[in-house]
């Protein structure tokens, strides 16, 4: 390991991988060009040689089961060894932007540094390692910990080993000493978004994500489609996130200008046909996002679009949609997260009403525009009545496909905070099996967790059987792209389907509180 009171290696070579995924088998698993690893990889190209990793997206038809529920994605650790061997690199970055990636972190730092080379530099970051940075140097054998932004800490890294610089005065990182764990936080951020380089999308292999078929959201028009993300950051501080710290609190940036000339770059040297807006505010900026808008319709660049992540849906309005429907937009996601107006006060605290949220989706409605809208169900201290409300406003709300989420307690976000104050959440707890969005291993203090999976259940489905008659060109267009390109949906949707009867259904959950707990 790195030992920052010897001289520090020489970095030349440097392999950034984003793992593979622990995922729940009633769902495939999204296959997306990591932004994150593209945006490092681009911005230290110029100072040592780069190669990027996507473990899922050259695995992802590998699954090797973990338990009844779920199953690991992506390339083999062995297979993972094999590609850090060939490439001989001096250091190794993990990504770890989801909390049940960490297990990929421990298992792939101590086999690098076990079975290739004990003096490997490894660093990780993403949101997890970033607001856990002592449990993740305690836990895993990696060097450091890259907090919030990574591009600054990471140049600072690769500098100080080719310079001899002192690591420890480098700004959001964190690392060992004889001492423990020291951790500088992050007080600087990149200000000037457009001196971002575009990402290396050259090092990814692009032709997999177009055929694998399988975007952030799953829904799509054309399949050479691929994410862009003009913004970081969110002035709102919901409770149950973590995004808004991790990117410092505050919306950032990119010109309408610089937007426009990567997707004539992304048009011209992918023959992308349809994008997919990954910020978590693309129209914060109202003015902003109307000249991205105006921009692609002046320029010949309208192409299909959504946002899967979700768009700030207090700043719709019919002059809004009608632009974005002009350049192109057939979806929009609408992250309402409860129906319940005490629920929505207490745990949710974005600026807009469950009124204006209704009046949005007529809107889009009658403009053709798809709809999803995203619900969390279970906050902690939330009482099965306030669910119910929630799923009832959410049936009410008409949107052509809902995805209710089960709360999952997220490092960094208030919630995850009052979950650890009350012990939800203990240095036991495990993000593996238990941080994904659709049946994490949570108990609340109110409530059997089993009531809330039948709900959720219930509330998709009955969605779901009124798709046909609510947007049927939708249901048509959609089903029939699956149908033709994944022949097998409809055999695994039903054998899904009939394997959680039983939770959907008759409220009994196919795994036992006992096997959960023997799992920890």
């Amino acid at each position: 390991m790195a030992d920052i009171s010897r001289p520090l290696r020489p970095i030349r070579r440097v392999m950034l991988l984003f793992p593979p995924m622990y995922d729940v088998k009633l769902i495939d698993t999204m296959v997306v060009p990591p932004m994150g690893i593209a945006c490092l990889g681009a911005y230290i190209r110029d100072m040592v040689e780069v190669s990027l990793l996507d473990c899922v997206a050259e695995g992802y038809r590998q699954a090797a089961p973990v338990n009844r529920e779920v199953e690991l994605v992506g390339l083999s650790a062995d297979e993972i060894l094999a590609r850090i061997r060939a490439c001989a690199p001096d250091m190794v970055g993990i990504s770890c932007i989801f909390s049940g990636q960490i297990a990929c972190v421990e298992q792939l730092s101590r086999r690098i540094r076990d079975e290739i080379d004990p003096d490997m530099v490894i660093a990780t970051g993403g949101t997890h390692p970033s607001f856990l940075p002592e449990q993740t140097l305690t836990r895993t054998a990696v060097d450091y910990v890259v907090l919030g932004e990574g591009e600054l800490g990471l140049k600072q890294i690769i500098e100080a080993h080719n310079s001899g610089n002192r690591i420890d005065n480098i700004d959001g990182i964190a690392f060992r000493t004889e001492n423990g764990v020291h951790v500088n936080p992050r007080t600087t951020w990149i200000e000037d978004l457009d001196t971002l380089p575009l990402p290396a999308r050259d090092l990814l292999p692009m032709e997999t994500y177009f055929s694998a078929r399988l975007p952030m959201g799953f829904h799509w028009r054309k399949t050479r489609n691929t994410p862009i993300v003009s913004s970081r950051g969110c002035p709102f501080g919901c409770p149950f996130c973590s995004s808004w710290r991790h990117w410092g609190q505050r919306f950032r940036k990119r010109s309408p200008e610089n937007v426009l000339a990567e997707i004539e770059h992304l048009k011209t040297r992918y023959n992308i046909q349809e994008l997919k807006w990954q910020d978590d505010n693309l129209t914060a900026d109202r003015n902003r996002a109307k000249a991205i808008f105006s921009g692609m319709i002046d320029r010949g660049l309208v192409m299909p679009w959504n946002t899967p992540n979700g768009i700030a849906l207090w700043t719709l309005d019919e002059e809004m949609l009608d632009l974005m429907k002009k350049s192109g937009c057939f979806e929009i996601t609408l992250a309402v997260e409860s129906g319940d107006p005490a629920s929505f006060e207490k745990y949710v605290r974005k600026p807009f009403t469950l009124d204006t949220a209704k009046r949005i989706a007529g809107l889009a409605r009658e403009r053709g525009i798809a709809t999803v809208a995203y619900f969390i169900l279970g906050f902690p201290g939330e009482t099965i009545d306030q669910i119910k409300n929630s799923m009832r406003y959410a049936l009410d709300l008409g949107v052509d496909y809902l995805s209710p989420f089960v709360y999952t307690p997220l490092p960094g976000s208030d919630l995850w905070q009052q979950c650890v104050e009350t012990g939800l959440v203990t240095d036991g707890y495990s993000y593996k099996d238990a941080n994904n969005f659709f049946k994490p291993d949570f108990d609340t203090q109110l409530f059997d967790i089993d009531e809330v999976y039948r709900l959720q259940g219930r509330a998709y489905l009955t969605n779901l059987a009124k798709l046909p008659f609510r947007n049927p060109a939708e249901f048509l267009a959609w089903y029939s792209r699956r149908l033709i390109f994944r022949p097998v949906f409809l055999r695994d949707f039903f054998q899904n389907l009939w394997k959680f009867r039983l939770q959907v259904f008759i409220n009994r959950r196919v795994v036992r509180t006992a096997d959960r707990k023997g799992r920890q």
